[in-house]
């Protein structure tokens, strides 16, 4: 096989299915892509500095989840103020509840209820999709995420003052300190995230943002496969990068994170997802997010529940995308994620993701929001919604927290009332027999 700088930008293209029209064709700001806007649960941004060891998570001896109680809450909740919805629990890959509401598509748009196997836009979830990538790729190619991004940004960019400085765990964790302002997700496209490195960064100042993740799509194309950005092809500039960024962002993740465990996905909006709807949802058509592989890093990922709790479980535990020590290291490190907190059931890490239509002035009437918690005792639970929770712009992740955290028992607690109670029967057994008067 030739060296790959022999190849010339032709053979390049082909590798990757792209086409020279292709290129020339690609919408970098698609209108339906600046018509809706992306949120999320939940802001907690990671400081990204903690040592996995330090301090170790609670050991949850004394403690269970009352799972049985959670169902019935969470459906209680949910099916108060949602569209429809698919959650499921499980344990150890086992399957703990499967608990399904209402409309994937309402009657208006054909009536297919929701399964856990019903596709969906998870927005924000991609990040923890990007998360999972990225860990194994600066894993093999034996880079710190300590390590600066400069060398891997593309060479014509412009750099402002502070970007040379950012590191790979300040992308991770929202501590890039680009774009600094309000406190706004932002956009995620190749020409913003260009400008925005022009106009330099804060590191290790806080503030959730989608090009942090977008920019992830970038650098894993960069470092992973540099000779598709070689000198002969830099006259084609912008359209080329974001094509192909994407394209190899989306090819590396299928095949690194996805095919490993069975799952398939894509930025596309098939036939077979869900659509999103208002609150209540009426007999109003569903909204058709389409194609959003120009947010792909931070948003754009089509799966169902199934398909995240088996990617969730293979990471952590079974070693099929990253040694489980690598991936225990990630989560301690709050790449990708929204929430880390210590409970007296363990530690709990979450993220959530919420994308929306625009209707006017409006955010947040027709939306698709997912969450995702990896909980103690090697549970994961997954909840895909198809509209707002029961107001507009309105997400559930907290009060889904909530509800996990007010059925964490305490178990010896209910040992001792147990035991208690039994001594006292016997007890009471025992004063029963001497009463007894004997024939």
């Amino acid at each position: 096989m030739r060296d790959h700088a022999e190849l010339d930008p032709t053979e390049v293209l082909h590798r990757l299915g792209v086409t020279e029209e292709m290129v020339r064709a690609h919408v970098m700001r698609p209108e339906h892509v600046v018509n809706a806007t992306l949120g999320f649960d939940l802001r907690r941004p990671a400081d990204g500095t903690d040592d996995p060891s330090n301090p170790p998570p609670p050991s949850g001896l004394f403690y269970r989840l009352n799972t049985d109680q959670l169902r019935r809450d969470l459906h209680g909740l949910l099916s108060f103020c949602l569209a429809g919805y698919s959650m499921q629990l499980r344990r150890y890959g086992r399957v703990v509840f499967d608990d399904q509401w209402n409309w994937s598509k309402t009657p208006v748009d054909g009536a297919v209820g929701w399964t856990a196997d019903v596709p969906m836009h998870v927005a924000s979830v991609s990040k923890l999709i990007t998360a999972m990538a990225m860990t194994k790729l600066l894993e093999d190619h034996n880079i710190s995420p300590d390590a600066r991004i400069w060398p891997w940004l593309p060479p014509y960019w412009v750099r402002g003052p502070g970007v040379n400085q950012l590191t790979f765990r300040q992308l991770l964790t929202h501590t890039s300190g680009l774009v600094p302002g309000p406190d706004v997700a932002g956009p995620s496209d190749f020409q913003f995230m260009k400008d925005q490195i022009a106009l330099g960064a804060m590191p290790g100042k806080s503030g959730y943002r989608n090009m942090n993740f977008g920019l992830c799509r970038v650098l894993l194309s960069t470092m992973d496969a540099p000779y598709l950005f070689n000198p002969v092809l830099a006259g084609v500039r912008d359209t080329y990068w974001d094509l192909t960024t994407i394209r190899y962002y989306a090819r590396y993740v299928s095949d690194n994170v996805f095919a490993p465990v069975g799952v398939t996905s894509s930025f596309q909006h098939t036939d077979d997802n869900a659509l999103a709807y208002p609150y209540p949802a009426f007999d109003v058509p569903g909204w058709n997010s389409q194609d959003l592989s120009t947010m792909s890093g931070c948003a754009a990922w089509h799966l169902s529940a199934d398909d995240l709790l088996t990617v969730m479980a293979a990471f952590r535990r079974r070693g099929l995308i990253v040694d489980p020590v690598i991936a225990q290291k990630m989560l301690d490190r709050q790449f990708g994620l929204d929430l880390k907190e210590d409970t007296p059931l363990g530690r709990i890490y979450g993220k959530g993701g919420f994308w929306s239509l625009k209707v006017g002035v409006t955010d947040g009437v027709f939306v698709e929001q997912a969450n995702v918690f990896y909980l103690p005792k090697g549970m994961e639970l997954v909840v895909l919604a198809n509209s707002p929770f029961c107001n507009p712009n309105t997400g559930f992740m907290g009060n889904v927290l909530t509800a996990i955290k007010a059925n964490t028992e305490n178990i010896l607690i209910r040992l001792t009332v147990t035991a208690v109670s039994v001594i006292a029967a016997y007890a009471l057994f025992r004063r029963m027999r001497v009463r007894v008067p004997r024939p």
